[in-house]
């Protein structure tokens, strides 16, 4: 079958935050673009041709053919794509999905963010056979996505539980065979209310009288496990809900703010500029452009050209 390029471009992948357990896509972008992307989830890249580069924590990866890049939730990143046509598999797994059934700690570290070093030894240029065991995932989980079937939950836990191990395996992660503190429990539980209720009036006092537990003693707490305050925490947690509905919907920015669970305009402006670098008006605009239209490659030029970039799958 003959699949032209434009027909992987899927706006609605493009999300702030995810709603369901996982959504894959894949995607193949033909110019040389530049955007800014923060998820409430864990995004996982397998890159199939070109190139990109990805600045997250003031580190560059730069993802090619056969390379595999994590990048973990609530993580602000700027992808430039360099070398089109950059083509991809991308999934976003929910955080909380992914804690509910991958019971091992160890598993659940593949899906953060590796340091650039560990990405450049153990994540790039992978062999093809573990390649294409990879993309094979991607594709069934995409399936088991698309198409409905008997104990369909079960075998969606199956694929992202293997994707785990597989994950673990080929960047050489080391097993812990460590016990959750019951701290890191009480904190791993705050974080879940608090990605689940972002929308609602939320701060010390609220998580306090929920979890029986000090307002002190959450701040403390919360900031050992997460590595951020509770407050900075919820702010960016409404920016990925910000950034999901500025990129789907025709909302006035206004309306975004009151949706993602910001009090006021000024805080929501305030808070999505000191994320993202851009007001939410010039997000909107470098993401439409970034997404393109459905059914439309967004360049007359890249239009004479598209034979060009037809793929057989």
């Amino acid at each position: 079958m003959r699949i032209k390029v434009h027909d992987y471009e899927e706006p609605k992948f493009f999300r702030g935050a995810a709603e369901d357990c996982y959504r894959v896509s894949r995607i193949c972008s033909l110019e040389k673009l530049t955007v800014g992307q923060i998820h409430n989830a864990c995004r996982i890249v397998l890159v199939e041709s070109g190139q990109a580069y990805y600045q997250i924590r003031g580190e560059t990866y730069v993802a090619e053919e056969r390379d595999v890049l994590v990048i973990g939730p609530v993580e602000y990143y700027r992808c430039q794509i360099t070398r089109p046509p950059y083509q991809r598999y991308s999934l976003l797994v929910d955080p909380a999905c992914l804690e509910n059934f991958l019971v091992d700690e160890d598993l659940l570290r593949v899906f953060a963010t590796p340091g650039r070093k560990q990405f450049e030894k153990y994540m790039k240029r992978l062999e093809p056979e573990n390649f294409e065991r990879l993309r094979e995932l991607f594709e069934r989980l995409k399936s088991e996505k698309e198409i409905r079937s008997d104990f369909q939950n079960q075998m969606q836990r199956l694929l992202l539980t293997e994707l785990a191990v597989l994950l673990f395996r080929e960047t050489k992660w080391e097993r812990r065979y460590g016990v959750i503190t019951a701290a890191d429990a009480r904190m791993r539980d705050v974080k879940a209310y608090i990605d689940m209720n972002f929308r609602g009036k939320l701060g010390l006092e609220e998580l306090g009288k929920q979890f029986y537990l000090h307002p002190s003693t959450i701040s403390k707490e919360f900031k050992r496990y997460c590595g951020c305050n509770v407050n900075r925490y919820i702010n960016t947690v409404r920016v990925c809900e910000a950034v999901r509905l500025l990129e789907e919907g025709e909302d006035r920015v206004f309306q975004v703010g009151t949706k993602s669970g910001f009090e006021s305009e000024n805080t929501f402006l305030r808070q999505f500029g000191r994320i993202m670098g851009m007001s939410p008006l010039q997000y909107r605009k470098a993401a439409k452009r970034w997404t393109g239209q459905p059914g439309r490659i967004s360049s007359p030029a890249l239009e004479e050209r598209k034979e060009e970039y037809e793929l057989q799958i």
